[in-house]
Parts: structure tokens; sequence; C-alpha cells
């Protein structure tokens, strides 16, 4: 009960805390707010505290696997907000998602996920690092977009909890990764800012993905032998360890770029004078 509760109050949470973070900071900071583990955090930690270490352990084995699903989302959605419009870009992309989920759900492949997508992701933010955040443009939504958004994340994840129970921890801790604060998200920024705002909602929420797929990682395989609060630690550091590594690789690429082009006219103008 307190699951399901926790799970359905969150949600709507997150979508209100991350549209005004949206509003004020840009949509690439709310992106980075839905790409953090918000909603599979505290639902692995009601878990280990109701079924044990192996449950929560195996559950976070699921979330690791549904993150391949994220990143398949954020990556075809952001390619094709900045010339669709948002009801032929989110069909396809949420397609895509599922595809990616039933796959991993079936194979169990957990370390060819985890290359697959920090591979995913660091190409990504590479290409991503050098724009900078959309400027918002005026709003069109209506005063009831912000209520409808939050009243069907509530719904969604409510019907996911429900129904994830009943296939196992594994697949549950799937579910508990799938998009859903994303997939509401990214269209209505789409519509009322803009594709180049959705994209970088997209690129936000990669640029967090490989710190969330480092947690669960963890988690997986620390929670039974070294037991949660030392599990839950180890977690918690290596995300903000790699969440740190990739905001300063955002940081250094365009320094390094700006470097090699000085570098390149500075060769130039010796070769004319020689």
């Amino acid at each position: 009960m307190e699951v399901l509760l926790l799970r359905a109050t969150l949600a709507p949470l997150l979508i209100l805390l991350t549209s005004i973070a949206a509003h004020r900071l840009g949509p690439r900071f709310g992106g980075r707010l839905l790409g953090l583990p918000l909603s599979t955090a505290p639902f692995l930690v009601i878990l280990c505290i109701e079924h044990g270490p192996q449950a929560a352990s195996d559950a976070a084995h699921g979330a690791a696997l549904g993150q391949l699903t994220v990143v398949t989302f954020c990556l075809l959605y952001a390619r094709l907000a900045v010339k669709a419009r948002p009801l032929k870009a989110l069909p396809i992309a949420v397609l895509c998602g599922a595809i990616a989920e039933v796959v991993v759900v079936l194979t169990h492949s957990l370390w060819l996920t985890a290359i697959a997508i920090v591979t995913a992701v660091a190409g990504a933010v590479a290409w991503s690092s050098t724009t900078a955040d959309a400027p918002p443009r005026p709003g069109r939504g209506s005063r009831w977009d912000l209520p409808f958004r939050m009243a069907v994340s509530g719904a969604v994840v409510l019907i996911l909890t429900t129904t994830a129970p009943l296939l196992g921890p594994v697949v549950a801790g799937a579910l508990s990764a799938l998009p859903v604060l994303l997939i509401v998200m990214a269209p209505s920024v789409h519509r009322a800012t803009g594709g180049e705002a959705a994209a970088s909602l997209m690129y936000g929420a990669l640029a967090s993905a490989v710190g969330t797929i480092t947690f669960v990682l963890v988690l997986s395989m620390t929670l039974v032998p070294a037991g949660p609060w030392a599990a839950f630690a180890l977690a918690l550091g290596g995300m903000a360890a790699v969440d740190t590594i990739v905001r300063a690789a955002c940081r250094m690429r365009p320094r390094l770029e700006v470097s090699g082009h000085f570098v390149r006219q500075r060769d130039r103008q010796r070769s004319a004078v020689g």
C-alpha cells in the first residue's frame, strides 16, 4: 500500500517541480531532474523494507535493464523534435522505446545494456554539449495543461505499479524505469516552447542517465552482500561521481573545440607566412 501511495503521489509532484524548474532554469535542467532515479529509488527502498534485499536487488537489475528504454526514447525524441510535430515524434519514440524494453526484459543482457547506454549517452552528450539551452518562447498551453499532465502521470504510474508485482521483481524494476514522466513532459514542452526546447529536455535526461544506470547497477550488485545501508551509500556515491564526470566532460568539450580552432588558425597563419 505504501508503494502504491508513494508512486501515485510522487509522479505528479515531480511533474510539478520539473515544470517549475524547466520554466525558470531552462528545459535542459528540467531534463536532468527527470533523468535522476527520483521515482525508482524510493520504489527500491520500500521494496527492500517490505520484501528484503534480494527482491530489491532483482528489481534494481530490472531497473538497469529498463534504462535502455529511457535512452532510446530520449535519443529518438530529441532527433525528431527539431523537425517533427509532437504527434509524429511521440509515437515513434514510444514505439522504439517499447521495443527496447521488450528486448532487454527477454534477454536480461545487463552488461550489454550498460555498454549500449553509456555509449549512446556519451555520444548524445558530446553531440549536444556545444549547443546552448533553447531559449523559451511564450507558452501556448492552457491553464489546465499542468494539472492534466500531473493527473495522467499519476494514473499511469499507479496502473504500472499495481500490475508490476504480478510480473516479478525484475519486470517490476524494468517497469519502474519506464520514462513515464518524460513521455508526459516531452510533448507538452514541445508544444509550448518548440522542438529545440524539447530536445534540450531530452538531452538533459540523457546526461543524467549515466549516473542513474550507475546507481541501479551498484544496488543490484551490492544489496545482498553488503546490506541495504552500505549498498545505497555506495550507489549514491557512484551516481554523484559519474554525474560530476559527465558534467565536466560537457563543459570541457566546447573549450577543447575552441582551443583546436585557434591551433588550426595559428597553423594556417604559419603556413601562409612560410
